[in-house]
């Protein structure tokens, strides 16, 4: 048993006040002989010890009784288990609270956040915390911000970091958090160690349930964990997902499709999902509805929107309100083109425009009539071999080589650093090819090597095809869909088998229908390259005159430009790093984050290149930017926000019973005050009332056997 008032247990020193009134009055009694006192003797002596024994009995209870007011009074409670020795008021403690700030904690019940009560709790919790106790305070989420890194004894601190703490866009991840916060705790002196995790209950947190588990169990023996939990069991929550640009290219005044994820995260169908489009914060563009979502489901939804001017967009889907506001709007930038610079190398002129090898090209490229070919947006200049050394690769988005023979290896090492830079590249071989070359001169730059080259394009027998179905890879998924057609009617009648390289990561494009590589890709720095295993005319295939050509082609420009600018989208908590050219190197840049902050700071070199970046990306959303040159540069990202944090799926019943074996789970707010839940885990249960209920039955007896034994005998 412990006391949490022991200093009033001196109080039972006052049984002796009834003692010393005792002796006192016995000592007065003094003997007067008189002469009638002998006929009272006989009854005197027949009495007197009746009187002794119930003088005794009334001192007893009333010792008793005071005895029974000191202990009520000190507040005696039983322990459940080991801990400190003394009470929760006289030893103090070292305190490390976890405030969980992710995204979920933005979830509302229609009156508050749970962060809101997160913040109630870990104020109630400083309240437990003994006179002279210490606290830390970190914001937890799937990383560890210690807000207040070492404990301090000035809790007026702490309450006021608990207060200003924010939400931020990170995903819940407990595990690291713990380990990190046990081993700073076990670092620290003190009797007392104590970690509060205060959180949402979100079962995502709990990645990992065992090795979380064992640590717990681990740490138990030296700290006292207790897990608050504020949440509720509401799983019901939609949100967008995903967004981004469904092929093509961002052309100005083009209408761009939008792919629309939309997940359903609760556990009930959902009818009429509205879902709106919108650029730059202006009024939608487009709108649309999900009729049938399923629970558990998801589904996109097509909309379309076109970009006015050239430069960064902040493009924008909606849905309607709900519990979690984060996920009812995702944001992606896109870098919208004036016009896309295309340069053609002609491995193959021929005496006429038709014999050219890069024929085909031009005509998929700037699929328009001769009058609207020069105000298309895609500019393809045509170049041979020999002129390619002279020609100013950055002036290019993208170097396209048909049937190209070689080149010197100076020209090369140009084309590798144009790629490497963000440039993109494509390569159709043909019968004019040098295997060696490619193989060997250009194999830093290439995804395979170049076998010898199968099928007589004289003979057109032993014909290959294209996988009908299965497209992967984002340059042809458009053919999953039967409606768009089919790459498998195209007939390839000699090609050069591809050996995918070891050197990078290369990734099939596309398929024959016996499963070998007919395209593969490549990332090489900023840029991408793309090689193809046959001509880019009809001297090998006939492709290019198939109705799929053009689309293909320009699938595969977009995918190579995503790559130079895949960067304006990251995820939250993310670096951003956007290189510039020399001109910028020592300029100031200024970023307006999506919660209307700014962040100052200078181009600086980072790899021996001038490069802008911003750590500073805990929220989700669009933040411009701007370098001060002449004239000013400015620019837009995007981060997003993990998709799995908007399912709020709370740990089971037999989750929060695993918990319980090896930590305190209390959850917010109840019936019981917190702090009164967090004195009993402590201390144990108070058994005052018990105590005080025998003391006034104690002094009801006591004064009704006063009375009977004061009567006349």
């Amino acid at each position: 048993m412990y006391f949490l008032n022991p200093f009033l247990l001196f109080g039972a020193t006052a049984i002796s006040v009834p003692i010393v009134i005792h002796l006192i009055n016995r000592r007065r009694i003094r003997r007067t002989e008189w002469a009638a006192m002998r006929f009272l003797r006989a009854s005197i002596e027949k009495n007197e010890r009746r009187l002794e024994i119930e003088d005794i009995i009334l001192l007893i209870l009333r010792c008793l009784l005071l005895i029974l007011l000191a202990l009520a009074l000190a507040r005696p409670t039983v322990r459940r288990g080991l801990g400190a020795l003394g009470g929760v008021g006289l030893t103090p403690s070292t305190a490390l609270i976890l405030l969980d700030n992710s995204y979920s904690m933005g979830a509302t019940d229609g009156a508050q956040l749970r962060l809101d009560k997160a913040r109630k709790a870990a104020e109630e919790t400083l309240d437990t915390l003994p006179g002279g106790s210490a606290a830390a305070l970190w914001l937890v989420s799937d990383t560890a911000q210690p807000v207040i890194p070492e404990p301090t004894r000035d809790l007026n601190l702490v309450r006021k970091i608990i207060r200003e703490a924010r939400l931020t866009d990170h995903g819940s991840n407990l595990l690291p958090c713990l380990q990190r916060a046990y081993e700073n705790l076990r670092n620290k002196a003190g009797a007392r160690k104590e970690l509060y995790v205060i959180t949402d209950g979100q079962v995502l947190a709990w990645q990992r349930w065992s090795d979380v588990l064992q640590l717990l169990n681990d740490a138990k023996r030296s700290i006292c964990t207790r897990v608050i939990i504020v949440g509720d069991n509401d799983e019901q929550n939609v949100g967008v997902s995903d967004l981004r640009l469904a092929g093509g290219l961002p052309a100005l005044n083009q209408p761009l499709r939008f792919e629309v994820q939309v997940t359903n995260f609760g556990r009930e169908d959902l009818r009429d999902v509205r879902v709106t489009l919108s650029v730059n914060g202006d009024p939608p563009n487009d709108e649309g509805a999900i009729e049938f979502l399923p629970a558990g489901s998801a589904k996109s939804i097509s909309l379309f929107a076109k970009l006015r001017t050239d430069g960064f967009h902040a493009v924008t889907a909606r849905l309607p309100d709900d519990r979690l506001a984060a996920d009812n709007r995702h944001s992606a930038v896109v870098h919208a083109m004036k016009e896309l610079r295309v340069l053609l190398v002609d491995g193959t002129p021929g005496r006429d425009a038709r014999e050219s090898g890069v024929f085909f090209l031009r005509q998929a490229l700037v699929p328009v009539s001769p009058v609207e070919a020069p105000q298309y947006f895609i500019k393809p200049i045509v170049v041979t071999p020999s002129e390619l050394p002279t020609a100013r690769l950055d002036g290019y988005d993208v170097v396209i080589l048909s049937n190209v023979f070689d080149f010197n290896p100076d020209t090369a090492t140009s084309l590798l650093q144009f790629v490497t830079r963000g440039g993109g590249l494509i390569v159709f071989p043909g019968p004019n090819c040098n295997r060696a070359f490619y193989n060997s001169t250009l194999a830093p730059l290439l995804p395979a090597t170049l076998g010898e080259p199968r099928g007589d394009a004289e003979k057109q027998e032993n014909i290959a095809t294209l996988q009908p179905k299965g497209y992967e890879h984002p340059i042809v998924t458009l053919w999953n869909d039967p409606a768009a057609g089919t790459l498998a009617t195209a007939h390839f009648y000699r090609y050069y088998p591809l050996t995918p390289s070891t050197n990078g990561a290369p990734v099939t494009v596309l398929r024959f229908a016996d499963e070998s590589p007919a395209v593969i890709e490549q990332s090489l720095g900023l840029g991408r390259v793309l090689l193809f295993n046959s001509t880019a005319n009809t001297a090998w295939n006939d492709l290019p005159v198939r109705p799929a050509f053009v689309p293909l082609l320009h699938r595969a420009l977009a995918v190579l430009l995503i790559r130079r600018d895949e960067n304006l989208n990251i995820k939250v908590g993310e670096p951003f790093a956007w290189r510039l050219g020399l001109e910028f190197l020592g300029k100031e840049t200024a970023v307006i984050t999506p919660t209307d902050e700014k962040d100052y700071g200078r181009v600086e070199l980072v790899q021996n290149v001038p490069t802008l970046r911003q750590t500073h990306t805990d929220n989700a959303g669009v933040y411009d930017v701007s370098v001060a040159s002449d004239p000013p540069l400015t620019l837009r990202f995007a981060t997003q926000a993990p998709a799995a944090e908007s399912s709020l799926k709370p740990l089971t019943v037999a989750e929060l019973k695993q918990l319980g074996q090896s930590a305190q789970v209390l959850h917010y707010p109840q019936e019981m005050a917190l702090r009164t839940r967090i004195e009993q885990e402590a201390v144990g249960s108070e058994i005052w009332w018990p105590v005080a209920l025998a003391a006034l039955l104690l002094g009801a007896a006591e004064t009704l056997l006063a009375q009977r034994f004061s009567r006349s005998k």
